[in-house]
């Protein structure tokens, strides 16, 4: 059994962000945990860049929604079958907030209001969803142990060479941690193609001190 979870960047954003398709693995796996939790130094940086697009793209996906609301045939005051009716007529399939939408509908919006007032809503929480994301960012960094690596390990990265670079240098990561540290590390990615899948997961606990690599992808 381990005792200790490596993160890769696609947890993290699973994590923070609602939307993200592999939100609800991500959140049962680190809610209440019971092991040590690492990151690198290089998973935040990348985390780090990606975040505030991310961001705008949900923000955008709430507005496109809004601009969904004025052109409908709604208006003036709304009951339970009214916003009922529009979170299944007007929530875009691809909507990048679909998943903030429903739940904004389902758990934030009173029996009764008004057009204008929904849509004030609407746009506050459009405009919060970076803050909420950087707050759970921090929240889980509090927890984390930020890594970084010093050693090269050339015969480990010889032997993953058919795994691409930025995922090979995770593995390499997690593997310092586990040697250095001693816990008995996994690796927890959303990312199988490259980790998990066609031998790639086998490979790396043969060539790595790595115990095990786990998928948090939803792959429905």
């Amino acid at each position: 059994m381990t005792d200790a979870s490596f993160l890769d960047t696609g947890v993290i954003l699973g994590f923070c962000f609602r939307d993200d398709s592999h939100h609800y693995r991500c959140r049962q796996y680190l809610d209440n945990h019971d092991f040590a939790v690492f990151v690198s130094d290089h998973v935040v940086s990348e985390y780090l860049h990606r975040e505030p697009d991310l961001a705008e793209e949900i923000a955008d996906g709430i507005f496109d929604h809004i601009n969904r609301l004025r052109d409908s045939d709604f208006e003036g005051q709304l009951d339970s079958m009214d916003t009922s009716q529009i979170r299944q007529q007007l929530i875009a399939g691809n909507n990048a907030a679909g998943t903030t939408l429903h739940s904004f509908y389902q758990e934030e919006v009173p029996n009764f209001i008004q057009l204008d007032d929904m849509i004030g809503r609407l746009r506050n929480l459009a405009r919060d969803i970076e803050q909420t994301a950087i707050e759970n960012r921090e929240s889980l960094m509090e927890q984390a142990d930020v890594w970084q690596r010093t050693e090269d390990y050339t015969d480990i990265n010889d032997g993953l060479s058919e795994i691409p670079w930025d995922d090979r240098r995770i593995c390499l990561d997690a593997h310092d941690v586990a040697v250095v540290t001693d816990h008995r590390t996994e690796l927890a990615t959303t990312n199988p193609t490259d980790l998990v899948d066609n031998g790639y997961r086998q490979l790396i606990l043969e060539r790595t001190s790595l115990e095990d690599v786990v998928s948090l992808a939803n792959r429905s």
